[in-house]
């Protein structure tokens, strides 16, 4: 096993006029909650968009625990055990909390979609990390901090093991911030690789390595 789940060399962006990201190089070690921390604009978001497959880097490399991967678009990045929370959630208001996990990786039995077992299952990974989320409820009927649990539940039903989080205080409430840093302290214990995106002093202090 190498020493970093994460080693971003000399990775560079740019947009029409602007440069995003300037040969940057990240390295974030296993089990460990990672800050990536700057002001507003400074590229936090891009450079994690490139590793969860949302752009390409116009340069350099992506290496995971020490192999050079090369992720084209989020879907590779979920077949490589990554998983982005982002700071505007993607998920339909109408749809209960089971569905919008599953969403695109629905379990069959045959040609039938097999519901309870994905239940069953998003009932014990909300179990596993302490994330209390009703599977039966609309999206549009729960919180605000209920919604973001459902998107980081959507990560772990995809098997994560790396876990990026955009700015995920942002929308919350004071307790629901501090419900959320109990969250990753307990991602973290469960193995869990995690990258805070944040420009909150307090909240770095409080949760990372």
């Amino acid at each position: 096993m190498s020493e970093y789940a994460i080693e971003m060399n000399n990775i560079t962006k740019t947009f029409p006029g602007v440069v995003a990201n300037d040969k940057v190089t990240l390295q974030v070690k296993h089990q460990e909650i990672h800050a990536l921390l700057g002001e507003n604009g400074a590229g936090k978001s891009t450079l994690m968009s490139i590793l969860f497959g949302s752009y390409s880097a116009d340069s350099g490399s992506i290496l995971l625990d020490g192999k050079p991967v090369e992720i084209k678009n989020p879907n590779v990045a979920t077949s490589l055990g990554i998983g982005m929370v982002h700071q505007h959630f993607k998920l339909v208001q109408n749809y209960t909390v089971t569905e919008n996990i599953v969403l695109g990786v629905e379990p069959t039995k045959g040609r039938l979609l097999d519901m309870k077992r994905a239940r069953e299952r998003v009932e014990a990974l909300s179990s596993q990390y302490a994330l209390k989320v009703d599977p039966d409820s609309l999206v549009e009927d729960i919180t605000v901090g209920q919604q973001q649990r459902v998107e980081i539940l959507k990560t772990l039903y995809r098997n994560a093991n790396i876990i990026i989080f955009d700015e995920p205080t942002a929308v919350l409430t004071p307790q629901e911030i501090d419900e959320l840093m109990e969250i990753l302290k307990k991602l973290r214990s469960e193995g869990k690789t995690i990258v805070l995106i944040t420009h909150k002093l307090k909240e770095i202090k409080e949760v990372c390595d």
